[in-house]
């Protein structure tokens, strides 16, 4: 397992939570495949998560908010349509975030 380098540690956590409930529901889950590992219209796209099942397919993409941008909407607009055109695929974006104390309101 490796992570790709522009990921920072809250989104690879979550990665790691995501593949742990795939695999509960019994994917076969790959994390960062490689092109080799995926269809030829999709070996261009770096993907986070690959779930597959007997009947679907799962690509998925973890992002923290500040990353959602990260190599620009159109990266994931890309991902998306071209995931979307293969039969039985779907995909997934998660988006997740830093859990921050409120801060006491001064009155």
């Amino acid at each position: 397992m490796t992570r790709r380098e522009s990921q920072n540690p809250l989104e690879y956590q979550r990665l790691l939570r995501l593949a742990r409930e795939y695999r509960r529901k019994g994917y076969q889950v790959t994390l960062h495949p490689s092109p080799e590992q995926l269809p030829p219209s999709l070996a261009h796209c770096s993907l986070d998560l690959l779930a597959v099942s007997d009947s679907k397919v799962i690509a998925a993409e973890v992002r923290t908010r500040e990353n959602l941008t990260l190599n620009g909407s159109e990266d994931l607009r890309r991902i998306s349509e071209s995931v979307q055109k293969l039969p039985g695929w779907e995909f997934e974006l998660i988006v997740t975030n830093a859990r921050h104390k409120k801060a006491d309101s001064l009155d």
